[in-house]
């Protein structure tokens, strides 16, 4: 089965390549919507230490998941590769509004898509905070620059 509807892999300005473990099947034999959402936790988190915005405990701030979204338009499942792609759709004062998109092994068209808003809070009072400016500028660079968002 092929991917379905959405954005080509190639309209991702990141991606990541990961593999389907074989506890990420279901008893349906295939990856259960909940590890979808743990593959974007991980492409998210993943881009956030790789801009040097590592969140420990003593952190004076971090990033909390507000809103999450998925549409599956394809099966995926042990052993499958899955290529997670990412772009900025929308880069306010705290928040960020991540796309993501799930491509099993080497389709072109997603098997899932998905969204994931971040807020950055103060770590005491959780109240929202501006992101700082150096990775403001690293995660615009990640921002869709034409073409269709996906709309999850």
């Amino acid at each position: 089965m092929s991917g379905g509807a959405g954005m080509n892999r190639d309209a991702y300005p990141l991606t990541r390549q990961m593999q389907t473990r074989w506890n990420d099947n279901d008893t349906f034999g295939h990856m259960n919507n909940a590890v979808h959402y743990q593959f974007f936790d991980t492409i998210v988190n993943c881009t956030l230490d790789d801009l040097g915005y590592a969140q420990g405990a003593d952190h004076p701030t971090r990033f909390l998941v507000v809103e999450t979204g998925c549409k599956y338009f394809a099966e995926m499942a042990y052993p499958d590769s899955i290529t997670l792609g990412l772009g900025i759709a929308h880069l306010g004062n705290s928040s960020v509004r991540y796309a993501l998109g799930m491509f099993r092994n080497d389709d072109m068209t997603p098997s899932a898509e998905g969204h994931f808003i971040h807020v950055n809070v103060d770590r005491i009072t959780k109240r929202p905070v501006a992101i700082r400016d150096d990775l403001k500028r690293e995660l615009d660079a990640l921002r869709w620059q034409s073409g269709r968002m996906p709309d999850t």
